[in-house]
């Protein structure tokens, strides 16, 4: 994953928990669609787990848990990136 993409997600995460949805709301789409993309030069195993977490994400969104959202953006999405990264 690059390093940029590590930072907008967490930087993303931090604006949830800030209070911040209808700002951050509006970057969650392009934020998923850049991670779909660069999911696929993933190996299969982990390329499977991540439509589990964008239907999650959304879940969030959809109620409104902006604070599960954004632990689902900062620790599980950018750990799944840090697994495919070490192999």
């Amino acid at each position: 994953m690059s390093a940029s993409l590590t930072a907008q997600l967490t930087a993303l995460a931090q604006r949830f928990r800030l209070g911040l949805s209808l700002e951050a709301i509006q970057t969650l789409p392009a934020l998923l669609e850049q991670t779909a993309s660069e999911s696929l030069s993933w190996p299969a195993q982990q390329q499977q787990l991540l439509p589990v977490l964008i239907k999650r994400i959304l879940e969030q969104q959809e109620r409104e848990d902006w604070l599960a959202l954004a632990d689902e953006l900062e620790y599980e999405l950018v750990t799944l990136f840090e697994m495919t990264d070490k192999g």
